[in-house]
């Protein structure tokens, strides 16, 4: 594997590890401009299936991270892209505890606690409509994304409900014609 890769991951991941303060979920449009739309080291369909998988694996979503990196440069991108994103952010994770909790009473520390949640959660949208769009090529997996997104918002069941029912729509809708399974 060309050492080149493996210091563009280096910098990259260095450079937006301080952004995954909301977690490596909202970092899922970043992920797919760089893999995908700049670099064109895996096509849409790949990456959302990096990302699905990291989903339904146990862990922290952070594996998309290691998984992403796996897929580009194996085993060396795996343990640069985990290092490159969990070392600076754990370091900075402890001194902002250890910051938070002397300012715990400080008024404008509560203030900027409630106006990050916004921005969180279009974060997190941003997220899941790169994904869903790199994922979908046909109308009928629109419906699906939209039948589970607003059964993991109306309904209080476990999600894996969503994932199995999914599942075997997908198959019995590839089974009838109406969608393909892409390469």
């Amino acid at each position: 594997m060309s050492g080149n890769i493996l210091i563009q991951l280096a910098i990259f991941f260095l450079s937006i590890a301080p952004f995954t303060i909301a977690g490596a979920q909202t970092l899922i449009p970043e992920l797919y401009r760089y893999f995908v739309v700049n670099n064109a080291w895996m096509n849409a369909a790949e990456f959302a299936q990096v990302v699905a998988l990291a989903q339904i694996a146990p862990g922290p979503n952070m594996l998309v991270v290691s998984l992403l990196g796996w897929k580009v440069a194996g085993l060396p991108g795996l343990l640069i892209t985990t290092t490159a994103i969990i070392g600076p952010t754990s370091v900075g994770a402890y001194f902002a505890a250890r910051w938070i909790e002397a300012l715990k009473n400080a008024h404008w520390l509560s203030i900027v606690k409630v106006a990050l949640a916004p921005v969180v959660i279009g974060l997190m949208l941003a997220s899941g409509t790169i994904t869903s769009r790199a994922a979908n090529h046909e109308w009928i997996g629109y419906v699906f994304t939209a039948c589970t997104a607003a059964f993991i918002y109306y309904s209080n069941r476990n999600p894996l409900w969503a994932l199995g029912t999914g599942a075997a729509l997908g198959l019995l809708a590839h089974r009838l014609g109406i969608m393909s399974i892409p390469p």
